[in-house]
């Protein structure tokens, strides 16, 4: 902090304006390196922002697996940005960037909601030797959090770990059905 700040007031002196901006009909204005000198306060803001994008940054690294592919990761890891990014709402530190929270976590709602159109997301956990079916009767809401919300007006709440049931015994039709017709084929 104390460099940058340092090099931008010798930066005047040593390079000239950082930028010149010409308007037509109005006198050249140099904007000096000291205009982007950082007070305390700025800095304890960048410090802030940087706590807000090391949720997101460690959830982006979750992904960047290379070696194995990771779609079981993608529930988790969003329900995780989602509960961070929650948590920072209701911490007064963050009321400034309540606006940018509240943005971001409506842009994860809505790419959320799209896993419920997406059984593979469901059906990666369930196979996964550690999360299973465990995992989701965990972390996902059963019959009592439907009734909460209905009782807290949500009529269409749902009982996610029924849907994921439900997900789940349909794949498992589907593939019974393609493993039967598969071997009825091939004892012709």
């Amino acid at each position: 902090m104390q460099s940058i700040n340092r090099f931008v007031l010798a930066a005047d002196d040593r390079f000239g304006p950082i930028t010149t901006i010409r308007k037509k009909g109005e006198p050249v204005k140099h904007i000096p390196w000291t205009a982007f000198k950082f007070t305390n306060e700025d800095w304890a803001r960048v410090s802030d922002c940087t706590l807000l994008l090391d949720d997101a940054n460690s959830i982006q690294q979750i992904f960047s697996s290379g070696k194995r592919p990771s779609i079981y990761k993608v529930i988790p890891a969003i329900e995780t940005l989602q509960t961070a990014w929650k948590k920072k709402l209701k911490d007064a530190k963050f009321q400034l960037y309540h606006p940018a929270l509240e943005a971001g976590l409506s842009k994860l709602l809505k790419y959320y909601m799209k896993f419920d159109d997406k059984p593979a997301y469901v059906l990666s956990l369930f196979i996964h030797p550690y999360y299973k079916f465990d995992w989701i009767t965990r972390h996902w809401g059963g019959a009592e959090e439907q009734q909460r919300e209905i009782d807290a007006g949500n009529p269409a709440a749902k009982n996610w770990v029924d849907e994921a049931e439900k997900t789940i015994k349909a794949a498992v039709r589907i593939i019974n059905f393609d493993l039967t017709t598969l071997l009825n084929c091939s004892s012709r």
